[in-house]
Formats: structure tokens, sequence, C-alpha cells
């Protein structure tokens, strides 16, 4: 299991953390993901590397960005 944490600006709302956690988990491989808006974090579980550039295309039409 591999387990990542990044950090996101733009989260403001609960609606923020389902958008952010049902398009990330939607990423192939991913199990589980947590993402608390209050600091930005998002817990990702999966079965392999998840990179940047797969959350940076499944975010592209939100205004969350990886920092």
């Amino acid at each position: 299991m591999n387990k990542q944490t990044i950090t996101l600006s733009g989260l403001t709302c609960a609606a923020c953390k389902k958008i952010t956690e049902k398009r990330i988990g939607g990423l192939d491989g991913v199990t589980k993901v947590e993402t608390t808006v209050e600091t930005g974090l998002v817990a990702i579980e999966a079965n392999r590397e998840i990179s940047a550039q797969e959350i940076i295309t499944v975010l592209k039409d939100t205004p969350y960005k990886i920092i």
C-alpha cells in the first residue's frame, strides 16, 4: 500500500472536500482519499504511486492547485 500526502490551495468548504475526494479517488489504484479543508492536506492511499501530473489532470477544471 502506497501512502502519499499532498497540499492543495483553494479548499474552502465541504463541497471542496467532496469534489477533491471524488476526483482523486477515481484515479486507477486509489483506495482511500481523506481531505482536510482547514489545512489543504489530502492523504491518498493507493496500490501504486499517484503522480502529481495525474492529480493536476483530474483537478484541471477546478480552482484547486497542488502547492
